[in-house]
């Protein structure tokens, strides 16, 4: 996931320069053309973190948290997942006000890019967002889709290494492996908590982060 969410970005922001008049639509053109350049960038930032990410199960990788708006944050990742996803309906519920969190942006984004990201290709049509306060002391984060997800009894498994959801008598490859358990592992490292709701409305990911 972490490597192919940009590659694919910049795949389908540089096939819609292709389908639309790029002299007529300037402001279009350059949306594309940023969001292009901004996953470059990121993309570029993950190569040089290959080895320091690999070292997750001895617990030596390194956070370089710094101050930054989450909400800002799951703006640019629903525009992402909507231009990336037109069939799918993607609802960010956040409040007016900012939400300020210290973490290590790179390692955060990445870790709920996995979830957005298994729930736009193997989810339900609807994505909803939403994000809460906890009397001031930690944030929510509820990743719903209304999709079949999964079977309860993997429930305690997605977030084992390289563990894929099963489908029949064999494993389908649905990213539900190194991705999630690369998400526990970093929502931890910031002294956070991750879970999952199965119910008859979709698969929910809850994530519980300290203010």
């Amino acid at each position: 996931h972490e490597f192919k969410t940009p590659i694919s970005t910049i795949g389908v922001a540089l096939e819609s320069i292709q389908n639309f008049d790029v002299i007529q639509d300037k402001e279009k053109t350059k949306s594309y053309l940023k969001m292009s350049e901004e996953q470059l960038k990121k993309l570029n930032t993950m190569v040089e973190k290959l080895l320091e990410t690999a070292t997750l199960d001895s617990d030596e990788i390194a956070l370089s948290k710094e101050n930054f708006d989450l909400m800002e944050l799951f703006d640019s990742l629903a525009e992402h997942y909507r231009i990336s996803f037109p069939e799918k309906s993607i609802v960010l519920n956040k409040p007016d006000n900012e939400f300020a969190i210290v973490a290590d942006r790179f390692h955060f984004e990445n870790a709920l890019s996995n979830i957005i990201d298994n729930a736009a290709k193997y989810g339900g049509s609807e994505i909803s967002i939403t994000v809460t306060k906890n009397q001031g002391k930690a944030y929510s984060i509820v990743i719903h889709d209304n999709g079949a997800g999964f079977d309860p009894s993997e429930k305690d498994k997605v977030f084992d290494k390289f563990y894929r959801v099963q489908k029949g008598n064999t494993h389908d490859v649905k990213g539900f492996g190194i991705g999630l358990f690369y998400t526990k592992a970093i929502i931890e490292k910031h002294g956070g908590k991750i879970s999952i709701d199965l119910n008859k409305t979709g698969t929910s990911f809850i994530i519980t982060m300290p203010i």
